[in-house]
């Protein structure tokens, strides 16, 4: 029946904790892709209402930005050209010749009216009008009345003039502070629409990155899964190794003239490869072939199917305790030989 061995391991609770692993992490990411869903499905109308709130501040703030320009250039630029003309104008020779000429005719009118009005009132005191005194004291009075009377009113022309100018300054730099209000303005638009853009983007964002998560989840867990698959397999494909390597060494032993030894795994199709159909054997009519082992392909031999025989020849057939089928060569007339050793 052949030899004992050890029970192969049981890598059945491994391979059922990778898949459980699976199915948490798959549920775990599924779970977050409909919670993505659920959060794209609240935020979405609340970012596009917050994206048309701004979208309409862009255009208030477009129109005050117009409007702040339109005004600066109908209202204000004429005063700053007017100011232009106006400091050019001051430079000139022909102006200070033009101020010369006011200041001599203000003053000649003021001589004149000053004269008149002290003849009235020497004659009102019984003054001669035409003694040498009166005459003296007139000149000097008329002198001096007349030059007050035209340096007050030459005075009074330029301080009415730079008190124009000042104002028109001022005007002037009031209108240049819309320049920076019409630019703010229009800079608080571009950010308007640039905000709208962000807010329009950010529930799509955010649910594309949502999903991200979940799907890394459900990749992760099925990675999982498929490393302890990959455990359990590499380990069961090292067993099955470690038990063929085992069972040649048997046939070693066989081949020394331990026939039962080899029958235990050597008839068995599951554990040979590269077979061959060589014949016929005439006295039972099974059929021959030629294999090796597999894991030692430089030795091959000749011998039966079990399972063939087993249909045919049951008795012939016994399983091992490795779960493989073997056969009882000598109850069956034929031998078991190596037709090959490549090594």
């Amino acid at each position: 029946m052949g030899k004992s061995s050890t029970p192969p391991p049981d890598y059945a609770p491994l391979a059922e904790a990778s898949a459980e692993a699976t199915r948490i992490m798959t549920g775990l990411g599924r779970d977050q892709l409909d919670f993505a869903k659920e959060q794209y499905a609240r935020s979405a109308p609340i970012m596009e209402s917050i994206a048309s709130q701004q979208i309409t501040a862009q255009r208030e703030q477009m129109d005050q930005a117009r409007d702040y320009y339109d005004y600066q250039k109908d209202t204000f630029r004429p005063l700053e050209q007017g100011l232009v003309a106006d400091a050019q104008k001051f430079n000139t020779d022909a102006y200070r010749e033009q101020l010369a000429s006011q200041a001599a005719a203000d003053a000649g009118l003021a001589f004149g009216r000053t004269q008149a009005m002290n003849r009235r009132a020497m004659g009102a005191m019984g003054v001669n009008p035409n003694s040498g005194r009166f005459a003296g004291i007139q000149n000097a009075s008329n002198l001096s009345l007349a030059a007050n009377r035209a340096n007050a009113m030459s005075n009074t022309r330029m301080q009415a003039d730079q008190m124009g100018y000042a104002r028109k300054l001022d005007a002037v730099g009031l209108g240049r502070g819309l320049g920076g209000l019409s630019a703010a303005a229009y800079g608080g638009a571009t950010g308007a629409g640039s905000a709208a853009g962000q807010s329009a983007q950010s529930a799509g964002q955010n649910y594309m990155g949502n999903m991200a998560i979940g799907s890394g989840t459900i990749g992760s867990g099925q990675n999982m899964g498929i490393q302890g698959l990959s455990t359990v397999l590499n380990n069961q494909t090292q067993t099955y190794i470690n038990t063929n390597d085992s069972a040649l060494g048997d046939l070693g032993a066989v081949m020394g003239g331990a026939a039962s030894m080899y029958t235990a795994f050597g008839s068995d199709r599951r554990i040979k490869e590269n077979i061959e159909e060589v014949g016929v054997d005439q006295r039972t009519s099974l059929t021959l072939y030629e294999f090796n082992y597999i894991g030692d392909e430089h030795k091959r031999y000749r011998g039966v199917m079990a399972d063939e025989v087993e249909m045919l020849y049951p008795d012939a057939v016994v399983d091992t305790d490795e779960g493989y089928k073997a056969v009882l060569y000598e109850q069956l007339g034929i031998k078991f030989e190596e037709v090959s050793n490549g090594s």
